[in-house]
């Protein structure tokens, strides 16, 4: 009896060990990033509206984002957008004319 129940408790820990495998991956998975040129069009069609289009002037990576210097001439805004590896953009400072 006793190697039956050694087996079973080898078998648990195959599966638990299966299980994990599974689930880090598909945790990797969903930890998304996106490259330098998505960020730019989230930001351009985010900022772009029926007066005209925004144009980008810089992109910088820190840490997790991209950080996005942007202007729209046509409607006088501009400003500084953080785009997040999952695609959220977050307003660092704004200015309209």
């Amino acid at each position: 009896m006793k190697k039956n129940n050694f087996l079973n408790l080898r078998g648990d820990f195959n599966e638990k060990a299966i299980f994990f495998g599974l689930y880090t991956n598909f945790f990797l998975a969903g930890c998304s990033t996106i490259s330098p040129e998505e960020a730019e069009q989230l930001v351009i069609d985010q900022y772009s509206n029926f007066n005209g289009t925004a144009e980008i002037i810089s992109t910088d990576k820190k840490e997790d984002k991209y950080y996005i210097e942007w202007i729209n001439e046509s409607d006088g805004t501009k400003g500084v957008s953080a785009v997040s590896s999952d695609g959220k953009i977050i307003v660092i400072e704004a200015e309209a004319q």
